[in-house]
Parts: C-alpha cells; sequence; structure tokens
C-alpha cells in the first residue's frame, strides 16, 4: 500500500510537470502573437501594449524557472519526492509570483474590451479567438495547480516530509483564491462571453 501511494504520488508529479509544460508553451504562443500585433499593420494611435496584461512578461519568466525547477525534481524523483518546497517558496509573500496574477486579473478586462474593439479589425477571428483562449488559460492556472497540490497530498502519509509543506502550500492557494474569487469570476465570465 505505502508503494501504491509513493507510485501514485509519482505519476501526480509527472502529470504536473507535462501540464506546466504544456503551459509555458501557451505563454509563450501568446508572447508570439503580441509580437505579430506590433506588426506596421496595427494603428499606432492604440498604445499596443495595453492590449496584453503588463505581467505577461513576468509570468513568462516565472513560469520558465518553475518548469525547470519541476524537471529537475520530479524527472529525478527520489523514493520520498518532495514538492511541497518548490510552491511553498512560489507562494511566499516575499515572492510576487501571485501578485503578478493578481495584476493579470486586473488588467485583463480592460485588454479584453481593447482587443474586441481595436483588433477586430485589423486580424483574423481566429486569433482572437485564440487569444481568448490563451488568456483563459492564465486565469485557470492558479486553480489547477490548487487541484493538482490537493491530488498530490491525497497520496501522502502524514509522515512523509511533504506532508506539511503541501498542506501549507494547498492552504495559501485555497485563500488566494476565494479572496479574488471575483476577479476570478469576471475573468472567465468575460472570456466564456466573448469566445
Amino acid at each position: 500500500n505505502h508503494y501504491l501511494m509513493e507510485a501514485k504520488r509519482q505519476n501526480i508529479a509527472l502529470e504536473l510537470l507535462e501540464s506546466e509544460r504544456k503551459y509555458v508553451i501557451n505563454l509563450s504562443l501568446i508572447l508570439k502573437i503580441k509580437a505579430t500585433l506590433q506588426g506596421p499593420d496595427v494603428k499606432r494611435s492604440t498604445k499596443e501594449r495595453s492590449f496584453f496584461p503588463n505581467s505577461l512578461r513576468y509570468l513568462v519568466q516565472q513560469h520558465v524557472d518553475l518548469l525547470h525547477a519541476l524537471q529537475e525534481r520530479v524527472l529525478s524523483w527520489p523514493r520520498q519526492g518532495i514538492l511541497g518546497d518548490i510552491f511553498l517558496k512560489l507562494t511566499n509573500d516575499e515572492n510576487n509570483f501571485l501578485d503578478y496574477y493578481v495584476a493579470y486579473l486586473r488588467d485583463l478586462p480592460e485588454c479584453i474590451s481593447l482587443i474586441h474593439v481595436v483588433i477586430l479589425k485589423e486580424v483574423e477571428e481566429e486569433i482572437k479567438s485564440d487569444l481568448y483562449i490563451l488568456f483563459f488559460h492564465i486565469v485557470q492556472r492558479i486553480p489547477e495547480y490548487l487541484i493538482h497540490l490537493q491530488n498530490v497530498l491525497k497520496f501522502t502519509e502524514q509522515e512523509h516530509p511533504d506532508y506539511y509543506l503541501l498542506l501549507v502550500c494547498v492552504q495559501r492557494l485555497r485563500v488566494f483564491i476565494s479572496h479574488y474569487s471575483l476577479l476570478f469570476q469576471c475573468n472567465e465570465d468575460l472570456l466564456i462571453q466573448k469566445r
């Protein structure tokens, strides 16, 4: 039973790693689209940076770092693999990781309405709906971490060195999500409606 739990933990850790890899690819796709939209065709009168939340560039950097940390950890998974410390550091008050998500959620509604009004005429609809889907992934990412970490915790025995770390992370993410639940909701509704 003990070995089954460990095996299950490792699988969930691998799933988390895989989802982080996909997420980083999605983030870089947004930057690619951003680069194409900053081409000469888009009217200069609109400050193009305001189509995209300012926090994006920082988030990409943070998630590339997180991906490397997870790869190092998960691909050489020891007998008692630990994930909690990585997320503990990430959600720490000294780290601005969650603040940048708040900034993102605050900027997003304005960006969406700008994209809707201005880019509507300049770019194919397809790019716009791609963008909305990618924006949606970012809104969903923190709640996804909560689900992943809760799953790891489910298969972590109380004596395990990761147990307490995970417990704190899950608690922090829960508090964060409920604190900003209106912001999450408003952005999800907006994006679903636009799609």
